[in-house]
């Protein structure tokens, strides 16, 4: 099976595009800076050659601005599907940073936002929390075993429930983006 990966950047404007990637077969990984209170304002962050530069801060939460792209992602696939989302689920949140974290606050975490998505619209399409040891990525036996788990998901989403051919409007983006 051919997986596509975008990477939205996660800034709210990008909430404008995320239409043109998004038909009933697709995957979410909503990834966030774990190591960050969820009630601080959400701010972007850049990187240049090592050097940390802090960017824009928005009027939002760093917990809103996940809902946000949560129910936007929800409101596409119900579009897609008359109303009637798939009997699986397909977003995961991933924290990064998890390296930063003692055990007890990595729980705290998962159990806060599934706590605070229970009631919402979009719970039933949503998988599940992980919190990620960036550090040990590609580690072999030291890798964070939430890795493992994250790869068996997608492949089992790919392998089972994805096997349709690739929407032409993603191979056409595609070719524009690499003009």
């Amino acid at each position: 099976p051919l997986l596509h990966v975008w990477d939205c950047g996660g800034q709210p404007q990008f909430l404008e595009l995320l239409p043109a990637f998004l038909t009933s077969r697709t995957m979410f990984l909503l990834l966030f800076d774990a190591s960050v209170d969820f009630n601080n304002r959400w701010r972007s962050v850049h990187y240049q050659q090592g050097r940390k530069f802090p960017g824009e801060e928005v009027n939002i939460t760093v917990l809103e601005l996940l809902h946000k792209w949560m129910a936007s992602i929800h409101a596409h696939l119900a579009r897609f599907q008359n109303g009637v989302l798939p009997d699986y689920p397909r977003m995961i949140a991933i924290g990064t940073r998890g390296d930063k974290l003692r055990l007890k606050k990595k729980d705290e975490i998962r159990k806060n936002v599934a706590h605070t998505i229970k009631k919402k619209a979009f719970v039933n399409i949503f998988k599940r929390v992980c919190i990620v040891d960036n550090t040990t990525a590609g580690m072999g036996d030291n890798e964070d075993k939430t890795y493992k788990y994250l790869r068996e998901e997608i492949y089992k989403l790919v392998s089972e429930k994805l096997i349709v051919k690739t929407p032409i409007k993603w191979v056409l983006f595609r070719k524009v983006l690499q003009v």
